[in-house]
This record gives C-alpha cells, sequence and structure tokens, in this order.
C-alpha cells in the first residue's frame, strides 16, 4: 500500500495509486500454485489528522487448467480535518476548508491469466477506480516464461494509464484535467539454492498532462513590502515526467534460526533531476511452526527536484513547493505477526477449510524530516487469507 515506489510519502487520499500493479504482481507470482481468497483493511492516520480508511476484496480462481480469474475490489474513505487558514489543503476544496471533509473512493480490478504449456503464462487486466474528483483506468498486460526448470523466470509488463485529474471548485462544480501514463517493466527472478533467492528488476516510465496536485496552493509575498500578500497560485510542474528505476531483491532462509531474511535495493532517477536511494530489510521469524513474527524497516532519501531542462527556457515558471519534490530522508518501521489457521483447526476435523488459510496484522510508523513540519503517519493492516 505504501509503496514509496514514486519518490516521497504517499499521499494520503490516493494511497492505492499502485494497486493495480501490486496486485496483478502479487496474483501472477501465487495464483499459479492455487486458488485464493483474501480480505483486507488498512487504516491511516497522519499527525495533521487525515485519516484514509481501506477495506478490499481479492480472488483468483481457477476456471479450468491454466485459465485462472483475478477479482480485485477496493472501497476507501478519506477523512481531512478543518484547516486553520484555508491556503492549502490535501486533496480538498478550498469551500469545505473550514469544515471535515470526507470523500469515498472505489476501484475494481478484473484480469485474465492463461497458461501456455508448462513454462509461458500470459495475463491482462483492466483497472478502474472513481473518487469525486479523480477518476482513472488502466490496461495491463504482462508475459512470463520460466527456464531451467522453473529456476529462472523472466516478466515483462506493460501498462498504460488514463487519469481525469479533478478540482472541485468554489461554486462546487468539477474542473477536470488530462493526465497519463506509460509503464514497462522488466523482472527476473533466480533459484540460488534451496535457501536463498534473488530478484532483479527495471522500471521505466512516462507521464504526460497535468503533473501537480489542483488543491496545492500557496501564497506570494512582496519582498519590499515586508511580507505583504500578493496572490495565492497554484502548483505549477511541467506536463512530461520520465521515471526510471532499478531494484534488486535478495531472501535467504537461516535453517539455524528458523527465520528468513529479506534484503532490498531500489535506486530512481528522473528527468526532474530527482534521485532516491530506498533501502529495506525483513525478517520472518517462526515463534512456532503456526506463528511468524515479521520486523522490517525501510530508509528512503531523495534528492530535490530543479525539473532540469523544463525549466532552462523559462526560469521560475515551476516550483518545487511541493515537499515530495523537496530533499528528505524517511523511514519506516514496524512489525507484523501472521498466524495459520491450521493451529485451531488441527483438532476439529469440522474446520479444515482453514488448513490453508492465514491471518495477519502489521502495524509501521512512518516519519521524515520535511520542513517546515515533519511529516508522520501510522498505518495498520490487517489480511484473512484462504488457499484452496
Amino acid at each position: 500500500m505504501f509503496e514509496i515506489i514514486r519518490p516521497g510519502y504517499p499521499r494520503l487520499g490516493r494511497v492505492p495509486g499502485l494497486a493495480c500493479a501490486a496486485f496483478l504482481a502479487g496474483a501472477t507470482a501465487t495464483i499459479c500454485r492455487a486458488d485464493q481468497i483474501e480480505y483486507s483493511a488498512y487504516h491511516v492516520g497522519d499527525n495533521s489528522k487525515n485519516t484514509v480508511a481501506t477495506t478490499s476484496f481479492s480472488l483468483a480462481k481457477t476456471l479450468w487448467l491454466r485459465t485462472t480469474i483475478l477479482l480485485d475490489v477496493e472501497l476507501d474513505q478519506t477523512t481531512a480535518p478543518p484547516l486553520a487558514d484555508g491556503v492549502t489543503g490535501a486533496s480538498r476544496p478550498a469551500r469545505h476548508s473550514k469544515e471535515e471533509f470526507r470523500k469515498n473512493r472505489g476501484q475494481i480490478i478484473g484480469g485474465v491469466e492463461q497458461g501456455i504449456g508448462d513454462n509461458t503464462k500470459i495475463m491482462g487486466s483492466y483497472y478502474f477506480s472513481q473518487e469525486t474528483d479523480y477518476q482513472s483506468q488502466s490496461f495491463t498486460g504482462a508475459l512470463t516464461q520460466s527456464f531451467a526448470d522453473k529456476n529462472f523466470t523472466l516478466t515483462l509488463r506493460g501498462q498504460y494509464s488514463l487519469d481525469s485529474v479533478g478540482e472541485i471548485l468554489a461554486d462546487g462544480s468539477i474542473s477536470n484535467r488530462f493526465k497519463e501514463t506509460h509503464q514497462l517493466s522488466l523482472i527476473a527472478t533466480q533459484i540460488l539454492s534451496a535457501t536463498t533467492n534473488i530478484r532483479v528488476g527495471a522500471d521505466a516510465m512516462r507521464n504526460h498532462g497535468f503533473l501537480s496536485d489542483p488543491y496545492s496552493k500557496f501564497p506570494v509575498s512582496d519582498p519590499l513590502s515586508s511580507g505583504l500578500l500578493l496572490d495565492t497560485i497554484t502548483e505549477r510542474h511541467p506536463s512530461m515526467r520520465f521515471r526510471q528505476a532499478a531494484w534488486a531483491e535478495i531472501s535467504q532462509y537461516l535453517r539455524g534460526l528458523d527465520a528468513s531474511v529479506v534484503f532490498s535495493y531500489r535506486y530512481y532517477w528522473d528527468d526532474w533531476n530527482l534521485t532516491s536511494h530506498t533501502g529495506t530489510m525483513q525478517i520472518n521469524k517462526y515463534i512456532t511452526p503456526d506463528w511468524v513474527f515479521s520486523p522490517e524497516y525501510r530508509y528512503y532519501t531523495q534528492t530535490g527536484a530543479d525539473f532540469g531542462d523544463y525549466s532552462k527556457g523559462s526560469p521560475g515558471s515551476y516550483d518545487a513547493v511541493d515537499s515530495k519534490l523537496r530533499p528528505f530522508g524517511a523511514n519506516t518501521v514496524g512489525a507484523g505477526v501472521t498466524c495459520f489457521l491450521r493451529t485451531f483447526s488441527r483438532n476439529h476435523p469440522t474446520w479444515d477449510f482453514m488448513n490453508n488459510s492465514s491471518a495477519a496484522i502489521t502495524y509501521l510508523r512512518y516519519f521524515n524530516d520535511v520542513v517546515p513540519r515533519n511529516f508522520t503517519a501510522d498505518i495498520w493492516h490487517g489480511s484473512l487469507k484462504f488457499t484452496f
């Protein structure tokens, strides 16, 4: 959910922005073995008292040999508190600046994965999400090919997204702006041994259209008049952005500790001259055969954006008031607990449906050093998974 694939901290109100890619990536990696149903819930709250509550349902169902359908339905509600000055806000109209503002969002993903022989799979999907002032749809296709008795796997994935970026105006009407995204990913997975595997990947993305936040406004003062307010203007960004990333992940099972450890690193750069580094470590420790404790830590750091060659022709045309485009570092730390429900069904034959099921809960604390006010958030995630 809090992907930090894009630079900066997640924007409340649009936390599941890459849910389509994340869901399909996870589904493609697991459903080839069994059908699966999963119920999930998230709750996110930051230090400005913005909150996001999300519930989702995911299904991977084999219709016949090597053909599987994918379905994901998600609903979330964003709540933003009243603002003291009404100058800026997180995805909220100015006319609601003095009162609590709530809006709902829904999304649905439908897809099909088809096996071709024993070593090839193709997948296609459609994603649609809708909220009061934002609409998004995307089309995704993927090809997965296994080699060397499935010890080496390559996945090529492409995605096209078309968004309508809306702004609720003072009179209640909505002004919409166009945005599109092209994305291509290549992922390689290699099993090195019975206890070690490695994954590497590269992502390329092209954003085009309205790339600003219509609700991000800031005051402009007269430097010669002791800060006299001249105007309040809207965030301004170029209409094009090319983004790239390369990453690697290694998973190692430690027999002596009955645990696994996962390390990952990601390097990102774009033509707005913003670069970032992300390092993650997670440990999965079996406390008992049915209980797993999973502490994790992620560190993220980025440079600021100066908009590169886009700003050379007209200096000062673009601004980096958006905190996510400034230099900062961020930390995410927390832990999760997973319970395999077979611990309850082992002595109850009528509960056999729980034998391959699990429940999990995770808490994460996010904080960064953005000036002038550090951003912090508490993230809770719970899930119930049934595999057949």
